[in-house]
């Protein structure tokens, strides 16, 4: 098959089932690698989702300037999006995500503008966000897609990523678990698979520096991409049984740990979800099956502690 674009190329990432890193006695747990979609993470879905809807509803045109706060993927998707499809694309980031992020940016031809993080990740997010709208309300020509509010972000889940999982797996699926950035994968995810297996468990998944729905201090942390400070607009507060919290040493350690035991090659916030299956596998035991994201790839992280001796 040849491609028009690389857009035609997204999505239909594989599921593995970790080896090494389980127990016997732990239900299987299978990990869905994003790292290997178009743009190395599960943002490109998103990315896409919100732009393509914009363009049919007539939100958008060729004079369009594309603008969203993000830590991190979701402005790497925006701007290769945006790269396709020939719209201007500036993406507005906390200076504390990692310097590859910023790098991918502005490689795929997009403008970064950094906002300094003080050491309060929502804070900062919400300045980020608050840039974005001054944008706006200064140029006609600016979109925002605001992926923390947009419904389109949960739907390229719930409707494309959710059943992918669905058709790959085959088979009754006991549990899920995935961190919180804007929260559209939890919630696509989540409502997908739970209409399909009402008495499944799904637990929320944030760091413990950034554990806002567990009632905890908002700090800085380095599980990017999640964990953003805010509780935000699309979450299903209502889809997920439980929240478990992971630390920045935990998340790395478990994330080195796909690579050195299963070969897979993925960020810090894989580590995160991770961390959390193998507890949840523990929890359900064996003959039972966990599922959770990889949301991407390890290439965007040498300059963090993941690549550290």
């Amino acid at each position: 098959m040849v491609y028009d674009n690389i857009i035609e190329a997204m999505g239909h990432t594989p599921i593995i089932r970790l080896n090494r890193m389980n127990k016997p006695e732990n239900a299987e747990v299978l990990v869905k690698f994003e790292g290997l979609n178009v743009g190395g993470s599960i943002k490109t879905r998103t990315a896409y989702n919100m732009i393509l809807h914009a363009e049919m509803e007539g939100r958008i045109n060729k004079d369009t300037i594309i603008v969203e706060p993000t830590s991190g993927n979701q402005g790497i998707g925006l701007a290769l999006v945006g790269a396709v499809r020939g719209y201007k694309t500036v993406i507005i980031m906390p200076d504390s995500v990692s310097e590859e992020r910023r790098k991918l940016v502005k490689h795929y031809g997009a403008e970064v503008i950094l906002i300094h993080d003080d050491g309060d990740i929502g804070r900062c997010i919400q300045e980020c966000l608050d840039t974005a709208l001054r944008m706006a309300e200064e140029d006609e020509n600016v979109f925002v897609p605001q992926q923390f509010a947009n419904v389109n972000n949960i739907y390229a889940h719930k409707y494309h990523t959710a059943l992918e999982i669905l058709e790959q797996t085959a088979g009754k699926i006991d549990g899920f678990c995935s961190g919180i950035g804007t929260g559209g994968t939890i919630t696509g995810i989540g409502e997908t698979l739970k209409s399909q297996y009402p008495d499944m468990l799904i637990w929320a998944v944030e760091p413990e520096n950034a554990a806002i729905l567990a009632g905890g201090n908002i700090g800085t942390h380095l599980q990017m991409g999640i964990g953003d400070g805010i509780i935000p607009d699309i979450l299903n507060q209502n889809i997920y049984d439980d929240i478990y919290i992971v630390t920045d040493e935990e998340a790395i350690q478990t994330a080195k740990d796909l690579a050195s035991k299963e070969g897979i090659m993925c960020g810090i916030s894989s580590g995160t979800n991770v961390a959390a299956a193998l507890k949840m596998a523990e929890k359900l035991g064996k003959g039972k099956t966990v599922v959770t994201i990889l949301p991407d790839t390890a290439e965007r992280y040498f300059s963090t502690p993941l690549f550290d001796e």
